[in-house]
């Protein structure tokens, strides 16, 4: 019997310490658990990716397989990039061994051709490899950062989107197959195929003659067929920036207003020429080497001995048409004239090492060569012709504001070395480029000097840190408005080197097309009609911003529902809401009652209910009350408030004197029944 009671008692005891140490639950503290849950949850972010994109920017092992990556990006991106035989478009003929000439295009095919278009290409010496294969990485990366998830953290989604809506990117996959699968300089009929164009040509070089070559007939076809604003050819062995001329116009001295180093065989464009390269050469990188004054220049002066047929050259200046003073150089009798040519052409000269190792080349993070050669093709694509636009903290278009609110327009030039002059004009018109009633003031300040004021200044190693302007206005009048942001660009580049020797005009048709009204230019090309009309003013998209009538702050919000007691420590959920008068979205802030108050937090819909969590660190007595305010500051009254109490739970306190009891109940039998 006495085992029989201490049983009892024992389970008795037992049962009331185990109900001591539970909480008080009810329907509200699940789903608050519930709740707790979820936003812990929310808060997992993905785990790092680590190396965006491949592992590596791989080396192929030979032209063939390059060509293969090409063709799987064409089917992974279709409309965007096309590869073609342009050998066989223009019946040049095939390459000794069977290979074909393939070039890629790479547009928004959907939104059109005939847009400025820049051609660069794998190296005319077969061995020397990083140009080739850093063009098809710069493809790749490309599409992967336009068109994917992957982050983009040198460039913005939106301007590489912009770049191939834009612009028409070409590039040759190499202009050398042969050299390039066996690891020499040569075709493999021992020619040098920067040796064979019509300009300056010498016949004491290594070549089969003028334009010998199906890979230089095609070259020849391409240029001709097209209105090329820059271009370029890759090749390695040493750290340099080359552009024109190769052999001709030795007493025709260059002084860079940039540096003051002077340089001998200066063509025509010699300013534009300088100033571009030494911002490639900064943007470029020194991963390679740095290039300065002493290493970006004219091909003889620079790498230290004349060449004589070279692309550059050719492709710059042998249309004789235009430029009557350099035919005594082109062979345009036998050949006929070259009116694809005036293109702002260079010869980077990327490695000191020919064939470098592929650790050289890098990935999307890690800034080699790879890197290097993408800088230059966006570089290049971005000058091809002046352009303004609206930047990430700007009024966006169909923006709604209201009257005596201070509004934010910024933009940037580019496309171009220096800007003249740029400013908004504006009004009630939908066509503020013609039609407009009010400009803001105009930022001349580095008008007629030879760099400054674009998005591009200050560029260095992979990173801009341009020029933006900002204009800040207060709009009094309801109504429709209409901007634009208007620029001028590269005045001073209108001025040639040397017009007594080259003329008056400039032989770049990128420079004729900005700082010429009256300049046209047609060309039945391959694509069709390729035309060019200049013009001194160039504008941003327009930006309309619909003006009403100055803001109401939003109603006062409801009375916050949710428990009116509880314990301290425990987690509450507390609701409101409240409409704003013109519909605008709106931030809640809680005054806890404790001298404590949240955030702003939102934005929440006008009309739907908003919710905040709270818990309360000791007992007493608080009023909660909450306030909103809209998108553009205005705020309403503070609600009525709710009274809230946290008291010390007397259900606790009672079982824990039953628990203390029994507990000592228990010691006193234990020691009854020895």
């Amino acid at each position: 019997m006495k085992n029989q009671l201490l049983t009892v008692l024992i389970t008795v005891i037992v049962c009331v310490t185990l109900l001591s140490t539970i909480q008080p639950v009810s329907a509200y503290s699940n789903k608050m658990q519930k709740q707790s849950t979820t936003s812990q949850n929310d808060q997992i972010t993905p785990e790092d990716r680590g190396i965006i994109g491949p592992n590596w920017y791989n080396k192929p092992t030979s032209y063939a397989q390059l060509i293969s990556w090409y063709q799987a990006l064409e089917a992974a991106y279709p409309g965007y990039i096309e590869v073609f035989k342009a050998n066989v478009l223009y019946n040049t003929g095939t390459i000794p061994n069977g290979y074909d000439d393939y070039y890629i295009r790479i547009t928004n095919e959907s939104l059109g051709l005939h847009k400025p278009e820049v051609l660069f290409l794998g190296g005319p010496h077969g061995d020397e490899t990083v140009g080739t294969i850093g063009m098809f990485w710069f493809t790749d990366w490309l599409m992967r950062m336009a068109f994917t998830d992957e982050p983009s953290p040198a460039y913005s989604k939106d301007w590489l989107r912009w770049i191939i809506d834009n612009r028409e990117i070409y590039i040759e996959a190499s202009h050398n197959p042969y050299g390039f699968d066996t690891d020499q300089r040569y075709d493999s009929h021992g020619w040098d195929l920067n040796r064979e164009a019509d300009m300056g040509w010498d016949p004491g070089e290594p070549t089969g003659g003028i334009w010998a070559s199906v890979n230089g007939k095609t070259l020849h076809a391409f240029v001709d067929n097209h209105t090329v604003r820059l271009g370029g050819d890759f090749h390695g062995g040493a750290r340099l920036l080359l552009y024109p001329w190769g052999n001709m116009h030795s007493s025709i001295v260059g002084t860079s207003p940039i540096t003051g180093y002077s340089y001998n065989y200066a063509p025509a464009d010699f300013y534009f020429f300088d100033s571009s390269s030494l911002r490639l050469g900064d943007y470029m990188g020194d991963y390679g080497g740095n290039l300065d004054k002493t290493s970006v220049g004219t091909i003889p002066d620079t790498v230290g001995y004349t060449v004589g047929g070279g692309i550059s050259p050719w492709a710059y200046g042998a249309d004789v048409e235009k430029n009557p003073v350099e035919d005594p150089y082109v062979n345009d009798e036998t050949f006929g004239n070259y009116p694809g040519a005036g293109v702002l052409w260079l010869s980077p000269e990327m490695s000191y090492t020919k064939n470098p190792d592929q650790s050289t080349f890098g990935n999307d993070t890690v800034a080699r060569y790879g890197a290097e050669i993408r800088r230059v093709i966006l570089a290049q694509a971005d000058l091809a012709q002046p352009y303004l636009r609206w930047q990430g903290d700007s009024a966006q278009n169909q923006d709604v504001v209201y009257t005596n609110t201070l509004v934010n327009i910024t933009w940037q030039v580019n496309g171009s070395m220096v800007v003249d002059h740029t400013y908004l004009q504006f009004g009630n018109n939908p066509d503020p480029v013609h039609t407009w009633t009010s400009t803001t003031t105009d930022h001349d300040e580095h008008s007629g000097q030879y760099i400054g004021g674009t998005g591009w200044d200050n560029a260095l190693d992979g990173h801009t840190a341009g020029t933006t302007y900002k204009e800040t206005i207060t709009f009094t009048t309801p109504g429709e408005y209409y901007f634009v942001a208007k620029g001028q660009v590269d005045q001073v580049y209108k001025n040639v080197l040397r017009p007594d020797v080259y003329g008056s005009n400039p032989y770049l048709r990128l420079i004729k097309e900005r700082t010429n009204d009256s300049y046209h230019e047609v060309l039945e090309g391959s694509d069709g009609t390729e035309e060019i009309i200049g013009q001194t003013w160039w504008y941003s998209p327009v930006l309309h911003i619909k003006v009403i009538s100055e803001n109401e702050a939003p109603n006062k919000p409801a009375k916050p529902s949710g428990p009116a007691s509880g314990k301290p420590g425990s987690t509450y959920l507390y609701r409101t809401s409240t409409t704003d008068p013109e519909g605008d979205a709106l931030y809640y802030m809680w005054d806890w009652g404790d001298g404590n108050q949240s955030e702003w937090l939102g934005p929440f819909a006008s009309g739907a209910q908003a919710s905040a969590q709270k818990s309360w660190s000791s007992k007493g007595d608080y009023s909660i009350k909450v306030k909103a305010k809209d998108v553009y500051g205005s705020e309403s009254d503070w609600s009525d408030p709710l009274p809230i109490t946290m008291p010390t739970s007397k259900g606790i306190q009672i079982l824990s004197f039953l628990s203390q009891f029994f507990h000592n109940l228990l010691l006193f039998l234990q020691n009854l029944l020895k």
